[in-house]
């Protein structure tokens, strides 16, 4: 553990040591990528952890590190994205630190030396033979470029065999469905205007030319190039006539941003941006950056989680809803403001964070 420890302290010490007096030479590239991209599909077992705030299931690009197990259950090469290259990884040093055995730091290395990958894994439960990681930081490491660190979340074992079981259970005659509280929103006020199911786009090009016009004059300091973009983003059909856009602007250290913008069906030479209003005690102008944005399309609602820190442990929580607005256009209204000051080391789900603001109050 002590080797591995130092292993790791040197990796990232260099690194630094190589990027001073560097800060205008570009960052790690980090690409997210999807199951459709994986040759072959996701194996029956393996590791595989993805962007904290992303769902798998769901989004089209969410992980960040993948790696199948062959017909025996043993590692193969990992694997992550930089750039356009898909570099290949192995496991080359893994140090636990506490019960269970899976918790702990793990290395891995491209071939050249040129790529490492310290995956922290920092709380994990375990059933049978499936860990599921709830809290991971994911730091690559490149020479001449400073490190690149995510949260994540992550399963490590045979999740298809666990999923197929309690599929087969609610399935069965007479079976109770289990209440499905992973999708729930603690937000109880009333709803927005429903929207269209997302449609991910092809390519960071299908972004329209009037709402980049619009991210230049109006928000340069908060959405960069969408040609810069770990992923597409996305669009929602408002009406026959209007589309609603979300396209992502920054993937930092533990979190991503995006902006939303409207434009007509099909896309013109006008777009507007939404902006995000503020609660009435908080001053400022108000801005178009939604922290690690989900969207809610059947409720019209927009949540965004603002983190403090990379542990989680304080931030700010918004949930906004689609509202008419005067001269035929589209608002955001702030529902819901929560707030924690204290980045105290104690993590709590978002959504339980002191309540500052509430549109219903």
């Amino acid at each position: 553990m002590k080797a591995f420890a130092r292993a790791c302290a040197a990796l990232l010490m260099i690194s630094a040591a190589a990027q001073t007096g560097r800060a205008e030479e570009p960052s790690i590239d980090l690409k997210l990528f999807g199951k459709q991209e994986i040759e072959g599909g996701l194996s029956a077992c393996h590791l595989a952890f993805w962007q904290r705030n992303k769902d798998p299931d769901a989004d089209q690009y969410a992980y960040i590190l993948y790696m199948p197990y062959d017909g025996e259950g043993k590692p193969t090469q990992a694997r992550i994205e930089i750039g356009k290259e898909k570099i290949a990884l192995k496991e080359t040093a893994r140090g636990d630190i506490d019960l269970p055995s899976r918790l702990g730091y793990r290395l891995y290395s491209s071939d050249d030396e040129a790529t490492h990958v310290i995956l922290h894994i920092m709380e994990a439960s375990e059933e049978g033979s499936l860990v599921t990681v709830d809290r991971a930081r994911i730091t690559v490491v490149r020479e001449n470029l400073p490190p690149f660190v995510a949260g994540a979340k992550g399963v490590i074992g045979c999740p298809g065999s666990s999923t197929a079981a309690a599929t087969a259970t609610q399935d069965a005659p007479g079976a109770e469905s289990a209440p499905t509280t992973a999708a729930a929103l603690p937000y109880a006020g009333p709803d927005g205007l429903p929207i269209g199911a997302p449609k991910v786009l092809a390519s960071t090009k299908d972004v329209p030319a009037a709402i980049r016009k619009e991210i230049a004059a109006y928000a340069p300091d908060q959405c960069s190039d969408p040609e810069t973009l770990a992923y597409p983003g996305q669009r929602y059909q408002l009406s026959e006539s209007s589309i609603l856009w979300e396209v992502p602007c920054f993937l930092g250290a533990y979190q991503g941003s995006s902006v939303f913008a409207i434009t007509q069906d099909p896309p013109g030479d006008w777009a507007t941006l939404l902006s995000l209003p503020n609660p009435p005690a908080l001053e400022g102008e108000n801005n178009v950056q939604m922290m690690s944005a989900e969207v809610k399309p059947e409720r019209g609602l927009f949540i965004s989680t603002d983190l403090g820190s990379g542990g989680g442990d304080c931030g700010v929580y918004r949930v906004f809803r689609l509202m008419d607005a005067p001269g035929e256009t589209l608002e955001l209204q702030l529902m819901e403001y929560r707030e924690k000051v204290n980045c105290d080391g104690v993590v709590s789900e978002p959504p339980s964070w002191p309540l500052q603001f509430s549109a219903a109050n």
